[in-house]
């Protein structure tokens, strides 16, 4: 009896060994998730103020395209 005792208590120690180290590498892989996510903010951030600033450029541009003639 004491050996099947310590052959469950083995097994259920490797279980947890292995559950530790998987528990690790998910916690690698949302870390490095979580700062690919900050980063690709960071570029959309970039993206729409480079896009606000064309849209302006722009709205300029067909602002004075628009304009009435002088004989009006």
């Amino acid at each position: 009896m004491i050996e099947s005792l310590q052959a469950r208590l083995d097994h259920l120690e490797s279980l947890y060994t292995e559950q530790d180290h998987t528990i690790q590498a998910l916690n690698d892989m949302v870390a490095q998730q979580d700062r690919e996510i900050s980063r690709l903010n960071l570029g959309i951030e970039f993206l729409k103020d480079q896009l606000k600033a064309v849209r302006s450029e722009l709205a300029g541009d067909i602002g004075a395209e628009v304009e009435k003639p002088p004989h009006y």
